[in-house]
């Protein structure tokens, strides 16, 4: 499979944007009104950088045999909508998520004691306890804006991917000191 992601946020400005897709074949090319951006291989997570073209744009992700295609219009400004809602419930989740941890080094080097969860193990792992899950899905949903529930949406494809991998894929959405928060909260949890 693959899927274009941000298909809803279709109005964008600035001199690129960036595309993700996600699929669970090895390779994706990317297409921009019909020109071929690039092509990427990575580990179900791809991101490519695009400089739209002004009105309306056509991309389309291609992985072997599968498609997927979005419209995007570049406009000269983003609707209020698409920013100030979205940026602020993360922005107010963020600084609430360190308000919950406490007193906590966020620069210190991370731990894994062994028979703990940890930001090292899969979703699927963190799944066997509730409160594990609840921590990974809240960390998803404050640096990806993604809901993550056992057997619905994406699951099939993101079970096997650990929150150390969605650090590095939300980059900047994921504030200094947010991952070490996550790994302190969760090495608190004893393993079934």
């Amino acid at each position: 499979m693959v899927h274009l992601c941000g298909k809803r946020y279709a109005q964008r400005a600035g001199e690129t944007t960036q595309i993700r897709a996600y699929s669970n074949l090895p390779t994706v090319t990317l297409y921009l009104n019909g020109e071929k951006v690039g092509e990427q291989t990575a580990e179900k997570v791809f991101v490519f950088e695009v400089a739209l073209a002004d009105g309306f744009n056509t991309i389309v992700a291609e992985a072997g045999d599968q498609k997927d295609t979005m419209t995007l219009e570049k406009v000269e400004k983003e609707p209020s909508i698409y920013v100030l809602p979205e940026v602020n419930e993360r922005a107010e989740g963020v600084a609430n998520w360190f308000k919950t941890v406490g007193d906590l080094d966020l620069k210190a080097p991370m731990e894994f004691p062994e028979g703990m969860y940890s930001i090292k193990d899969t979703m699927e792992e963190l799944a066997k306890n509730k409160e594990a899950l609840e921590i990974a899905a809240k960390a998803y949903k404050l640096t990806m804006n993604m809901t993550v529930r056992p057997g619905e949406g994406m699951w099939d494809m993101l079970k096997s991917m650990t929150l150390e991998k969605v650090g590095e894929m939300a980059g900047s959405l994921a504030p200094e000191g947010f991952m070490e928060s996550i790994n302190a909260k969760l090495i608190k949890i004893k393993k079934n």
